[in-house]
């Protein structure tokens, strides 16, 4: 990994697609099969505001860095890299060996909402960030099954590290061609397209 994409300027918007392949065939009476063919990815694509040479040379300098599509860095998404509920405390993996799409806690600040559905979260042992896909309430003991999409890629240790705030996404480009506009004006456009990468 090479390192961790500039935080300035800010994007100015960010459009984030789950990319979930699934094989669709129909019989001839209608019915329906749907299969999935592969894992599933982030990718995003991040749009800046207009730019000086100041602001924009770092920025180009980090992208001409990671060869193209060779290197994979970690990004942290404005907005959405944090909780919208009041994840607190020193969350844990509670047990060894747990696979599908839920994941059992501890270590919550008790009783609290700590995730809205539409959160992330990270586990510290793999790069693969996880969607929340319902409201997660801690109980009075602060532990907590959190349903996620999509299923465990790895089974996590026991007290693996939870990361639920300003959560670094895995990335690489995902074209070899990044180029930028300017002109006479000395104003700086550009746009980026990233993947996640396990």
């Amino acid at each position: 990994m090479s390192g961790t994409f500039p935080t300035s300027p800010a994007f100015q918007s960010l459009n984030i697609q789950s990319i979930q392949p699934t094989l669709i065939s129909r019989t001839i009476s209608g019915r329906r099969q749907a299969r999935q063919i592969g894992g599933q990815l982030w990718k995003m694509t991040a749009t800046f505001p207009p730019m000086t040479r100041a602001q924009f040379a770092p920025i180009y300098a980090f992208i001409v860095a990671q060869r193209g599509r060779y290197e994979s860095f970690s990004l942290v998404p404005p907005v959405v890299a944090n909780p919208q509920g009041s994840a607190g405390g020193t969350p844990l993996v509670n047990g060894a060996s747990q696979t599908g799409r839920s994941l059992v806690t501890d270590g919550w600040t008790n009783s609290t909402l700590i995730f809205k559905a539409g959160d992330f979260l990270k586990l510290t042992g793999n790069d693969k960030v996880y969607m929340i896909t319902a409201d997660v309430t801690s109980s009075g003991t602060g532990t907590a099954t959190i349903s996620i999409e999509p299923a465990l890629v790895a089974s996590p240790a026991n007290d693996e590290v939870i990361i639920h705030e300003s959560i670094p996404f895995t990335v690489a480009f995902a074209s070899g061609v990044q180029e930028f506009e300017t002109g006479a004006s000395g104003v700086y456009e550009f746009e980026i397209d990233v993947e996640e990468v396990l």
